[in-house]
């Protein structure tokens, strides 16, 4: 009876982790896996629930790590954190009333907003504070 209590755990354990992808179960069902063999074996019950602690435990602290580089190698990386802090030049008035105002960062013409409300002139000189979608939220310097 314990041996299929341990399966169910694995298959449960195993819908969890299809569903959220984000490698937190997958430790715990192969820690099941273990304590329903042992279960299988005729093993008492403090060492399956030893088994699967102890299992589940290890593979996550000695595989995760790595699991979690190969999966970062597929994720795009955009840099739009060091945009933050950055000087940018105003190319059209910033008006947050009128919702218009670009900025030119880098070469690129970007929609921009003042952080506090204020208009800003054609080229005075503003540090990216924020990035709101595909607007800069600025501050005059």
């Amino acid at each position: 009876m314990l041996t299929i209590f341990w399966l169910i755990l694995v298959a449960v354990m195993l819908v969890v982790e299809i569903f959220t992808m984000g490698l937190t179960t997958i430790w715990f069902s192969l820690g099941a896996v273990a304590a329903a063999i042992a279960a299988g074996l005729g093993a008492p019950l403090w060492v399956q629930i030893l088994l699967f602690t102890v299992v589940s435990v290890v593979i996550m602290i000695l595989v995760r790590p790595f699991a979690l580089k190969v999966m970062d190698r597929n994720r795009t990386k955009t840099n739009i954190d060091e945009v933050i802090g950055q000087q940018a030049e105003v190319i059209e008035p910033i008006d947050n009333q009128k919702e218009q105002g670009k900025v030119r960062f880098r070469g690129v013409e970007w929609m921009a907003r003042s952080v506090d409300g204020s208009t800003v002139a054609a080229g005075d000189v503003v540090t990216v504070e924020e990035v709101s979608g595909v607007k800069l939220l600025v501050k005059k310097l």
